[in-house]
């Protein structure tokens, strides 16, 4: 991410995103009364977030929608802070906020850890505007943070009654921490797997939960996970949804336009420049194709909006977490071409498994296959849809050892899928590539 030095602009994206936050809080208000939205948040607010917590089946749609804004509203102050220029990275980590407020994460868990990646940047005498992923996405933790908050495990364990004040201490300490091992995990993890999933922060959040379940389980310490799934009010999530990707189209429209009307530029939407990107770095679309990144990014929430409601799954808020990460990261690495065969894949191995089609796992996990985008843009079709039924099989069988404590478990589990499936294609792309030469070698040999 580009940044500004010491200076601190308040870019036009970020203006664009508060628009678009504007156009949360309006319907939030049209979805339910003011009281019943304070009330709501309120209950949110106090949850410890495990996976799998639905916040609108805890505080309501309206409340939901409210918690997700603030928390977008702090992850701006955080890049205005920071003086970050707005890029495809600072895109995609606003709109994974906003997804991901929706299920398990607010602005109480996710501040601590933020804390502690700017205490590693002190640390290490580096410029905190190194670190705008660690320090927003971050909240892939955030239940690790409030598990403290509002049921702390060692107290439960000790069958002690501490003051609250030392529930939030210990909170607060275990998100200093978190957060300043983030930025170390997620700079080896992106190593290990080379680009082959864009959920990196949520293999590197798979890891540290891992090992803090571990510390639990080792200690004989239990900590209940839950489970809440919410299924009414599907059209007003469908309206919402396909207001917000509506909104996200026409604005690229709008701003690409006038981008290319005052630089005179190539057309403003170039849909075979942004295809042709594999996925794999550099994958920065806003660098591409500039503001006009917003219509892919509308193009893959309407996608992914469409595609759950054709397969009769529910919209609540792990689908709106997985939707959101779809379109956060059409700015980063995923289009059209290469999130398809993912989920073509995946609701195959939906259709095949011996889970029922529309759970939550199958649910989520058909969405979130798209997060291996670059192993279908690289390798193609075929292989992207090998790719997305081996996540849909890694998601349930894997997934559970974090806890609840990773909100990004599909992220996780795509890093072991990229990390045992890309070497094995690239063995078949060789021989194959063998093949092809070792024919033309005899074609071109004169008889």
């Amino acid at each position: 991410m580009s940044t500004s030095g010491s200076k601190r602009v308040f870019h036009r994206e970020y203006r664009i995103f508060l628009a678009i936050c504007l156009l949360f809080v309006a319907m939030a208000f049209i979805f339910d009364k003011p009281a019943d939205i304070f009330e709501g948040l309120g209950r949110i607010l106090t949850q410890r977030g495990l996976m799998v917590t639905d916040f609108i089946s805890v505080g309501g749609l309206g409340a939901a929608i409210i918690n997700s804004a603030i928390a977008c509203l702090y992850g701006v102050a955080v890049l205005y802070f920071m003086g970050a220029k707005p890029d495809g990275a600072a895109i995609m980590c606003l709109w994974m906020t906003a997804g991901w407020t929706f299920r398990g994460a607010t602005v109480l868990s996710i501040l601590p850890m933020t804390c502690g990646v700017w205490l590693y940047s002190r640390l290490t005498r580096t410029p905190f505007s190194d670190y705008p992923v660690p320090a927003l996405l971050c909240h892939t933790i955030a239940p690790i943070v409030s598990v403290f908050y509002f049921s702390n495990p060692i107290m439960l364990h000790l069958d002690a009654q501490w003051h609250p004040a030392l529930n939030v201490l210990f909170g607060v300490l275990a998100g200093l921490i978190c957060g300043f091992i983030l930025p170390v995990v997620t700079s080896v993890t992106s190593r290990i797997h080379k680009g082959y999933t864009l959920y990196n922060v949520g293999v590197a959040g798979g890891m540290i939960s891992m090992l803090v379940a571990a510390c639990f389980v080792g200690a004989g310490i239990k900590v209940p996970t839950e489970s809440m799934w919410y299924a009414d009010r599907q059209v007003e999530l469908a309206v919402f949804l396909y207001i917000i990707f509506a909104a996200l189209i026409l604005t690229g429209l709008v701003t690409g336009f006038l981008r290319n009307k005052e630089k005179k530029a190539a057309p403003f939407f170039d849909m075979k420049k942004l295809i042709s990107n594999t996925g794999l770095p550099p994958n920065d679309f806003y660098s591409l194709v500039g503001e006009s990144v917003y219509i892919n990014m509308g193009l893959l929430g309407v996608i992914g909006t469409t595609w759950t409601l054709v397969l009769g799954c529910d919209l609540n808020s792990g689908a709106l977490a997985s939707i959101f990460s779809m379109v956060a990261f059409g700015s980063l690495g995923k289009h059209i071409k290469n999130v398809i065969p993912l989920m073509a894949g995946a609701t195959l191995c939906a259709l095949v498994n011996t889970m029922e089609f529309t759970s939550h796992v199958n649910a989520l996990a058909i969405l979130f296959s798209s997060c291996l985008a670059p192993i279908a843009g690289h390798f193609g079709f075929l292989w992207g849809m090998v790719a997305g039924f081996l996540h849909v099989l890694a998601v349930i069988y894997v997934g559970p050892i974090t806890n609840g404590f990773n909100l990004y478990n599909n992220g996780f589990c795509s890093g072991l899928v990229a990390l045992l499936l890309v070497p094995v294609i690239m063995v078949f792309s060789r021989k194959s590539k063998g093949k092809t030469n070792d024919n033309s070698e005899k074609q071109s040999e004169p008889e």
